[in-house]
């Protein structure tokens, strides 16, 4: 009888995206439990005008840049971020964050893969 040579795996690699979501979930612990509005100040609806405006800028910058070959996390995050903060409706806010966390976490994870 032939005995089957044992075939070592590789080790996987651990998800990128984890790691930072770990991170991310740690800092949250930190953060306190008190309620406040996503766009806070004495005038709301100003500062939703002030952040729709500053999300075209940014969404314009990302734009030409992109189109120049220049990309850069920063414009797109900004961009995102501010359109957020400038809608009134509850479920767009939230899918605007989350697509900031999602940019946020890809930019670390590419901080860290040029650090490697």
């Amino acid at each position: 009888m032939t005995e089957k040579p044992t075939v070592k795996r590789q080790p996987r690699r651990p998800d990128p995206t984890t790691a930072v979501l770990a991170e991310v979930r740690a800092e949250r612990k930190a953060l306190t439990d008190e309620d406040r509005p996503l766009g806070g100040g004495l005038r709301p609806d100003r500062a939703r005008l002030h952040y729709r405006r500053e999300a075209d800028r940014w969404a314009e910058i990302a734009f030409a840049r992109s189109l120049a070959d220049h990309p850069g996390w920063d414009a797109e995050l900004l961009a995102v971020l501010n359109g957020a903060i400038a809608t009134a409706d509850s479920v767009a806010a939230r899918a605007g964050l989350i697509q900031v966390a999602a940019l946020a976490t890809a930019a670390v994870e590419q901080l860290d893969q040029d650090a490697a």
